[in-house]
């Protein structure tokens, strides 16, 4: 199993810092993460001495931590732990200035899986860079040591078992064994073990023969210890030339082995490193070159060596930048910087290169050290991030950002010529209606088309971009009159008409488009846009599907939107809503049959309004189902309340927004309704517009079947205004058509709409429908209604909406209570 890796994590939302979490835990990473999301819970986590931090991941963007301060604190306290940026936006020269300060590498929020080859690459880095400095460290303990070293002499007999007569105080000090301790024994008593049994019989065999020797052994200290001994031993002989005594003269070389090991591991390390490396001497011509550098530059070692290093430069920079670069490195010791370099095969690449001076002991300069590292990834990264930030991920269009960069710009540009411009704000008819029928997948294809097609109606110096959703924005620069934009809007509309091929299927759509002229509607970026869009409300208003100029009254219309809008989310909050009821009649006995429950807001300052005024609000803001379900329990509430009066009132009809039946809920909301209020199902009839049901027949059909087995009756709503398939209409669970009230206005004398009362109530009575007439006022539409076979209706010939108390006493008067 991997050592654990320590991770400090800069990021104050805890959600982004799970998200990283799970990332690096299906990494082969072992992390231990741990968030600092405030300044002041950085600072304790920096104070944290006892396991140091092996890496920092950081945001840029934090509510109280000063990112590149925080950079720069930690180059100085926490030099050999790499910082990594995790962001969404960040600019090329940002990403520079950081790189300046320290920062090791980016990783975009949106492309995490560059994170743990960065990650990689940070830690071995690092690791690189401590192995060396101790290295250096190291060496310099080790040359200070021996400077100041005294060599151990021993002399043993020749004879017998060669015991010691005599050891100096170095011997001591080297073997930690008192002198008494030592004279007397053979010194294979600091040996304590098999090792170097042949280097020991290679001496006793020298020796042995009277021969000077020498040896390196393994031996151990009175605590155990190992050290490192280098024995030179030479005989002592007397005038016949017979040995009688050895002198070893003893030199303690642990620290040497070691700083050997250690030189051995750096030579490893600068070899390994995935940092590019050479030395140079104090005239630039390259002494070393690591693997890293030969694989970065893809110059061989032979090729460099003895080499200037002008040999890798790319002529991109004058000669004052080298000039600068010398005169820093000659008068600070270093330099740290970007530059562009040129490969082998010609390829320029920038790098991050530091430039150190290596001076001996007296601070003459020896050589020079240069550390880089290719930096065309993280170019690359950061040219990603700053087109990410301008641009939209899935139209690759300007967003808003770049948008108003590039108005702003065009309206001095205006200022300075005298030029006008226009601004296009478009949105797609009913384009929430393809995406919820047809899933987001299909929505998005469409939107990239689209943007493709508005690319092609206008001219490379304009501007096309996406606000999000299906909002677009179309900047139209320099143009010499208002009707440019007309000509503009024109081939935009020609533009969608034609089919959009999406998934083996062709789609239709239309826009309707708002246009604000500069100067004339405004001299701002922020208030061109906004005029522009209140006219693309106009056109909404207006039917869709056009065009429309801004004009000052559109301003204080959309601000009276904007206020109703907010009103509105507060109006179930404070009980504002309230519903009144109409009956719905027998025409030949004037029997009620039912009741339809109709809301009504009642506004703090605007009075009573009617649905016309905030439905479609309602609507656009994903109110209406929670208004909905308020409408379906009160009406059934007050419906039960009637029955337990004793009032017989037929069925009570409440109407169903299409956003209600698109949901997919409305036949578990009608049930635990039912259930909750006590109110038979026979007593409720939903109501549903013509116009949904056409559009999305497949999908409404099984939701309007389950609310058929509940036992509720299901009426079309405003009949004849939408257009109805018949081989839908007859697989439709429908119990009733409703005339709507445009038709009915002017009959009988209006033979257009006496025509088609006429051959509504034709087919249903031939589909075996009930049929009721809205909107009637007068008894010669009575008359005209029951002699074409509709007998049932409502209006205000019979009674307005009124609520609940009114309408009671109301029918009261008609109908006799019913016992029980």
């Amino acid at each position: 199993m991997r050592d654990v890796l320590r991770v400090l994590v800069i990021e104050d939302n805890d959600q982004d810092f799970r998200l990283l979490e799970r990332h690096l835990a299906r990494s082969h990473l072992n992390c231990e993460c741990t968030r600092a999301g405030t300044a002041a819970a950085l600072a304790h986590a920096l104070a944290q001495t006892d396991t140091p931090w092996q890496i920092i991941l950081s945001d840029y963007r934090l509510p109280d931590i000063d990112i590149r301060r925080t950079v720069a604190q930690l180059a100085r306290s926490h030099p050999d732990t790499p910082v990594i940026l995790i962001s969404g936006t960040i600019g090329e020269e940002t990403a520079v200035d950081l790189l300046h300060a320290g920062v090791a590498d980016f990783v975009s929020k949106s492309n995490l899986t560059r994170l743990v080859p960065a990650i990689d690459r940070a830690v071995a880095a690092a690791a690189t860079r401590r192995a060396r400095q101790h290295a250096e460290r190291e060496l310099q303990l080790r040359d200070r040591a021996l400077a100041a070293a005294v060599n151990g002499v021993i002399i043993t007999q020749a004879d017998g078992d060669m015991p010691v007569v005599y050891v100096n105080p170095a011997v001591e000090r080297i073997t930690g064994y008192p002198a008494g301790e030592i004279v007397g024994r053979n010194c294979r008593f600091l040996q304590n073990d098999d090792h170097d049994q042949a280097d020991i019989a290679r001496l006793h065999e020298a020796l042995s023969r009277g021969e000077p020797c020498m040896a390196v052994l393994r031996n151990y200290r009175k605590d155990g210890s190992l050290f490192w001994n280098r024995m030179s031993i030479w005989p002592v002989k007397d005038p016949q030339g017979d040995t009688t005594h050895f002198v070893g003269i003893q030199e303690d070389i642990t620290e040497q082995r070691q700083a050997d090991e250690r030189l051995r591991q750096a030579a490893a390390v600068f070899d390994s490193s995935t940092e590019g490396m050479m030395i140079t001497d104090l005239s630039a011509t390259i002494i070393e070159v690591n693997r890293a550098f030969v694989e970065i530059t893809g110059y061989e070692r032979d090729e460099v060596i003895g080499q200037p290093t002008r040999l890798l430069r790319s002529g991109q920079h004058p000669p004052s930048f080298y000039q600068t670069l010398w005169r820093s490195l000659i008068d600070t010791g270093q330099w740290r910087g970007e530059v562009w370099n040129r490969r082998k095969n010609g390829e320029i690449y920038p790098e991050w290169l530091t430039l150190s001076t290596v001076r001996d002991a007296s601070g003459a300069p020896l050589f020079y050290a240069g550390v880089f590292s290719d930096i065309t990834t993280v170019k690359q990264s950061a040219q990603q991030l700053e087109h990410l930030a301008h641009h939209d991920p899935l139209t690759d269009l300007p967003n808003r950002m770049l948008l108003n960069a590039r108005l702003d710009h065009a309206i001095d540009h205006a200022n300075r010529s005298g030029a006008s411009l226009a601004v296009l704000f478009l949105d797609l008819d009913r384009f929430k209606n393809i995406n919820d029928v047809y899933g987001h997948p299909f929505g998005d294809q469409l939107l990239r088309q689209v943007a493709d097609r508005l690319r092609a109606c206008v001219r490379l110096d304009d501007t096309v971009a996406r606000l999000g959703g299906d909002e677009f924005v179309v900047l139209l620069e320099e143009i010499k009159e208002p009707h440019s934009a007309v000509l503009v809007a024109e081939k935009i509309q020609l533009a969608l008409n034609q089919p959009f091929a999406i998934e083996l299927r062709e789609q239709f759509v239309t826009a309707s488009i708002g246009i604000s002229i500069f100067p004339r509607d405004g001299t701002e970026a922020a208030e061109l846009i906004r005029n522009a869009d209140a006219a693309m409300y106009q056109v909404k208003e207006g039917g869709r599907f056009g065009f429309a100029f801004y004009t000052p009254e559109l301003t204080q219309k959309a601000a009276e939107r904007v206020r109703l809008e907010n009103d509105l989310h507060k109006a179930l909050d404070l009980d504002q809503f309230q519903l009144h009821y109409q009956p719905q009649v027998e025409l030949s006995s004037g029997r009620i049959t039912g009741v339809e429950a109709l809301v009504r807001w009642q506004h703090p300052d605007r009075g009573l309004l009617y649905p016309s005024a905030f439905i479609a609000i309602a609507e656009e803001s994903g109110l209406m189902p929670r208004i909905g379900r308020w409408i379906l329990h009160a009406a059934c509430q007050q419906a039960r309340q009637w029955l337990d009066e004793g009032i017989d009132f037929g069925r009570i009809g409440v109407n169903i927004a299409a956003s209600q039946l698109r949901r997919g809920d409305l036949v578990a909301l009608t049930r635990d309704t039912l259930a909750s209020t006590a109110l038979p199902a026979d007593k409720l009839e939903l109501e549903v517009t013509e116009g949904f049901i056409m559009q999305q027949a497949a999908e409404a059909i099984p939701r309007l079947d389950a609310l058929r087995q509940l036992g509720v009756a299901i009426a079309i709503d405003d009949f004849g205004t939408g257009y109805s398939s018949l081989s839908y209409l007859k697989r439709l669970p429908v119990t009733r058509l409703k005339i709507d009230q445009s038709f009915v206005r002017d009959i009988p004398g209006d033979k257009e709409d006496a025509a088609i009362t006429r051959a509504i109530i034709a087919l249903a009575n031939s589909m075996g429908l009930d049929v009721i007439a809205e909107g009637v006022e007068s008894a010669e539409q009575v008359a005209f209604l029951v002699a074409e076979g509709c007998h049932l209706a409502q209006g205000h010939h019979f009674s307005p909406a009124e609520p609940a108390s009114t309408l009671t006493l109301w029918m009261r008067r008609r109908i006799h209570p019913v016992e029980g």
